[in-house]
């Protein structure tokens, strides 16, 4: 299965900028776009992926981004493997610290840089995960085996 990247973010023009430079950087991966949580969390139930790297807003309005962040390490189970690296253009100090101790495995500074994102691909991607058949993808929800996990 090709790499897979979710990028989240607030602003669809930076969203569209951070995959178009993750396009030039693996041109055979799929990269999808949200503007929201919770339409970047739809996108991987409709194709039930766990995605190689998911690249968020850190600044996304009403805590969206600790929720998501929460959602990964403690509510939806089938995403626990899910990496993911925070965006922002703030480099706040409590931000930061929070969204590693919430299990974020990079912060990258707005506009990212080519260099930081290849940097970040290459030391936390992992290989996407296909949810088999009978799995649900609700919270608290453990996903089912699959051909991957088995390997």
């Amino acid at each position: 299965m090709r790499t897979l990247f979710l990028v989240i973010d607030g602003s669809a023009t930076d969203a569209e900028r951070t995959a178009s430079s993750l396009q030039n950087i693996d041109r055979t991966a799929r990269v999808l776009t949200a503007t929201t949580v919770d339409g970047g969390l739809a996108l991987l139930e409709e194709r039930r992926t766990v995605p190689s790297l998911i690249f968020l807003d850190a600044q996304l309005p009403d805590g969206e981004a600790i929720r998501l962040l929460n959602e990964v390490r403690a509510g939806r189970s089938w995403l626990q493997k899910a990496p993911v690296a925070m965006l922002s253009t703030s480099t706040d100090d409590r931000l930061v610290v929070t969204s590693y101790k919430l299990g974020a495995c990079a912060f990258l500074t707005k506009p990212v840089r080519t260099f930081d994102l290849r940097d970040t691909i290459r030391d936390f991607s992992r290989d996407p995960i296909a949810m088999s058949a009978g799995t649900v993808l609700r919270p608290g929800a453990q996903p089912a085996g699959n051909a991957a996990d088995a390997a």
